[in-house]
């Protein structure tokens, strides 16, 4: 009877795919007509935002032979910097530097509430309403959401950069025997419609809206689990303190310990300074490393952003040391373990195959920053443990989801 009703859960996969497989012709664009549509104004691409979203869509574009000219940015902090050799310009100043012809792509990351099917009307219509209202003002007459490009799914074949916006359809369309195993390890109803609303995204259609929880509470989903006052909580993407913020509010202070991992040198700083700021009493219990979880102990090269998004990779310039959980808790139990490390999720996860394997904690992993993660993440896990049940839950539309496993 198991057996039978999971063939039955995995149809409404296996229907996704079918449905797929049959309009894949008429969903995509080729890279040959993306460069049509761009016509002359490919030579004059400003990309307004020059945070991880931007840099991961200008080497998507250097790929296939197009050069934006420079960056522009609604943050003072960042007009007169240089971004991946271009320089970062005040988004009022993009007609001077580029003439009012030039086509502005906002590299936002965006919860994908506008969808156009033509190159055309993506130009007419408004995506981020404030910043197009803004750019507008400042007299530039052509303007796009990256998400548009989507469809030229070409573009994003093996998933190179962090986008998460824009996933490898192709790699999803190898792996549907492993999105079906996912979807049958899947615990509530809740999480089947958030995952099968994820994959129809994906593949088939990006004007669908899916199911979105209030971030307040994402990474502690109390009505999976119940709260310990023992808890020993690892945050991997510790930031400046966000999550340590938020496990301390849920737990009214009662835990037995917290280690927190930041790379980035300037969120470390922010968040050793919040630590401090705190009562001795909780201080005793904390502690901080400025290192990348990993599967292995050594060093690696962070992209810094000094702020949200920084991610490891070959093109980052600050050099980091990087740790395993089960080296940072030297055989310590943990009993909570939460994952926001822009892409390198299961390179942690390996690393922590023997705390996860004895303590079986409580998990809180983001499956969104590889296109692999959503399936790759919770078959991990499955492995380790195959008692472990699973729930998915979204904070951002498909932009923003994480697993929860019990």
């Amino acid at each position: 009877s198991r057996r039978v009703e999971k063939e039955e859960k995995i149809m409404v996969i296996n229907d996704i795919f079918e449905e797929y497989r049959n309009k894949k012709n008429t969903l995509e664009i080729s890279i040959g007509q993306m460069k049509q549509d761009l016509g002359d104004m490919a030579e004059r691409i400003v990309l307004y935002g020059a945070g991880s979203a931007g840099i991961a869509f200008f080497y998507y574009l250097q790929d296939v032979g197009i050069h934006p000219i420079c960056f522009a940015d609604g943050d003072p902090n960042k007009w007169g910097t240089v971004c991946e050799g271009l320089r970062v310009i005040d988004y009022r100043d993009i007609v001077k530097e580029a003439g009012k012809n030039a086509l502005v792509i906002v590299t936002i990351n965006t919860d994908g509430k506008k969808y156009c099917k033509s190159f055309a009307e993506a130009l007419r219509i408004s995506g981020h309403v404030g910043v197009y209202k803004n750019l507008r003002e400042a007299g530039c007459e052509n303007i796009i959401d990256y998400t548009y490009f989507r469809r030229c799914r070409k573009l994003f074949q093996g998933d190179k950069y962090n986008l998460p916006s824009c996933s490898d359809v192709y790699l999803m369309e190898d792996h549907e025997k492993e999105l079906c195993e996912v979807y049958s390890l899947l615990a509530d109803d809740k999480s089947r419609e958030v995952y099968e609303k994820l994959l129809r995204f994906r593949m088939l259609d990006d004007r669908i809206k899916i199911r979105t929880e209030t971030q307040d509470k994402q990474y502690f989903e109390y009505e999976f689990y119940s709260r310990r006052s023992n808890e020993v909580f690892v945050d991997c993407g510790a930031f400046t303190g966000t999550s340590l913020d938020t496990f301390l509010k849920e737990n009214n202070n009662q835990f037995r310990g917290y280690y927190g991992f930041e790379p980035d040198s300037a969120n470390y700083k922010l968040l050793k300074e919040h630590v401090l700021s705190l009562p001795i009493e909780l201080q005793k219990r904390i502690k901080i490393e400025p290192k990348a979880v990993y599967d292995t102990c050594g060093s690696a090269r962070l992209y810094t952003l000094h702020g949200p998004g920084s991610f490891l990779a070959d093109i980052g310039e600050e050099k980091v040391k990087t740790t395993t959980i089960d080296t940072a808790l030297g055989g310590e139990k943990a009993s909570y373990i939460k994952m926001n490390i822009e892409g390198s999720e299961l390179q942690a996860l390996k690393g922590s195959e023997k705390t996860i394997t004895n303590y079986k904690p409580r998990l809180a992993i983001a499956g969104y920053h590889k296109t692999w993660d959503l399936w790759k993440v919770p078959l991990l896990i499955y492995r380790f443990n195959s008692g472990y049940k699973f729930y998915l839950r979204s904070y951002m539309n498909h932009l923003s989801f994480v697993y929860y496993g019990i």
